[in-house]
């Protein structure tokens, strides 16, 4: 009897220990389980709030305005923002302007996208021009100068001819584009960038005066003296 009541208890006791250690066993797994998906829910919820550079408006960018006028003008400005928030083809380098303009008006705070600047022709005359800039057509003949000589981007210092005296009108001009059909022997119009305070005088001068184009050096060119001749001083 002894031996059955011996053997009863070691079953409980085996059966109790098993229990207990599949108790533990199930406690440890539910552990185990919750610190995976913790983690998983922390990369989760740190990629998406990770900060991520983006440039923002920092005013309205008209559309049509050249990338390298927004860089130039800081229009714009660096910042991050959780990725979560920031839009699809959003923009962190500003290299990306170049060569490009706006496609539409871009509002302060707006973040800068990649489909809110198409490519641009960067050799047009209005992505050259800003602020109180114009752009002047001037006609250009082969005696005064020739434009197969001058190229865009290249700097003039212009002299005017009126009323028997040839001075210098305005040095180290800009020529934003030339004649793609010159006219004969080498004739047609130069559009020049000058001041918008210029416009009506050169205006004037163009339609009442003969105007010479001196063309400057590509680099290092010394600043043009003022300088003037008349008939009087030419044979002296």
């Amino acid at each position: 009897m002894s031996n059955t009541f011996t053997g009863k208890v070691s079953g409980r006791m085996s059966s109790r220990g098993w229990a207990i250690a599949l108790g533990i066993g199930a406690v440890v797994l539910a552990a185990i389980l919750l610190v995976v998906y913790l983690d998983r829910y922390r990369a989760r919820v740190s990629g998406r709030n990770a900060p991520t550079p983006v440039l923002v408006a920092k005013r309205l960018i008209p559309n049509g305005t050249p990338g390298t006028l927004v860089a130039s003008q800081g229009m714009y400005a660096p910042t991050t923002l959780p990725r979560k928030e920031v839009e699809v083809g959003a923009l962190a380098d500003p290299a990306y302007l170049s060569g490009r303009a706006a496609a539409s008006d871009i509002f302060p705070g707006q973040q800068l996208t990649a489909i809110d600047f198409a490519a641009s022709d960067t050799a047009s005359v209005k992505s050259q021009i800003t602020g109180s800039e114009r752009a002047i057509s001037v006609s250009i003949d082969p005696v005064h100068g020739s434009s197969s000589q001058v190229q865009p981007g290249d700097s003039v210092d212009v002299y005017v001819a009126v009323g028997g005296t040839v001075k210098l009108f305005r040095p180290n001009v800009k020529v934003l584009t030339v004649p793609t059909v010159p006219g004969p022997a080498g004739g047609g119009n130069l559009i020049l960038r000058i001041d918008t305070k210029d416009a009506a005088t050169w205006a004037y001068v163009a339609d009442n005066a003969s105007l010479w184009f001196v063309l400057r050096p590509v680099a290092g060119a010394k600043p043009t003296k003022r300088s003037q001749a008349t008939a009087a001083s030419a044979l002296r």
